[in-house]
């Protein structure tokens, strides 16, 4: 592996994930359409990283249904219509809004003072912060809300739902941050309150918000009108 590998995209061993990440939120974000051919030793140059981390990343996508393989071509965007985003948003929305009702009953002081802890690093991100730095904020205040609905599995599948999100697609817009302020608030207070229908609502609806703009984003682009 060359040492602009390294000095990229962060440590080898996550180096094909992250290829991974920035490939699947080009996908999703309508950057890289469906039947766009991706070679990888041209996106090993664009990216600038060897070709081996480009050729597993294209391997874990096709796995999860957003690129194909075309013998003697190398691969191709996957088809994604309007239904597939609506659809992958749906699953995720009912899955986080599960894991969040189950924390408003089973936090006790210490974890919702954990989960306050991390709404506050993306609040103090919202006005100004980077949007790498958001999402990544954003995904540590996810993470440690699932994990403490104590249900691991469940867990589980909404980070194999979530690898079909684009976070920094959603972290570099204004709307976006104005409403996830919001939603975080509703959601502590029913976590504090123990209510678990107002904590799977809010859940769920921070979750639609997104799945809102991208839809706007992808229309307005015209992601569909070519597909």
């Amino acid at each position: 592996m060359s040492g602009s590998d390294t000095a990229l995209l962060g440590d080898a061993p996550a180096l094909p994930e992250q290829v991974a990440l920035q490939l699947r939120e080009r996908i999703l974000s309508g950057v890289l359409r469906p039947g766009t051919f991706l070679r990888p030793d041209r996106l090993a140059v664009e990216l600038g990283v060897s070709p081996t981390p480009v050729r597993e990343a294209l391997q874990a996508l096709r796995a999860d249904d957003m690129v194909r393989a075309l013998p003697r071509r190398g691969f191709v965007v996957a088809p994604l219509d309007r239904d597939d985003v609506v659809d992958l948003f749906a699953v995720q929305a009912q899955l986080t809004g599960e894991l969040a009702a189950r924390a408003a009953v089973s936090l006790d002081a210490e974890g919702l003072a954990t989960v306050t802890a991390r709404a506050a690093e993306v609040d103090a991100l919202v006005d100004g912060g980077a949007p790498d730095a958001l999402a990544e904020a954003e995904h540590r205040f996810h993470a440690t809300l699932n994990r403490a609905a104590g249900a691991r599995k469940l867990a589980w599948l909404v980070g194999r739902a979530a690898h079909y999100l684009p976070p920094r697609f959603y972290t570099d817009r204004h709307a976006w941050r104005t409403a996830t302020v919001a939603a975080h608030r509703t959601l502590l207070d029913a976590l504090a309150s123990g209510d678990a229908d107002t904590a799977r609502a809010a859940m769920e609806g921070h979750v639609l918000d997104g799945r809102d703009l991208l839809v706007a984003h992808l229309e307005a682009v015209g992601f569909w009108d070519e597909s």
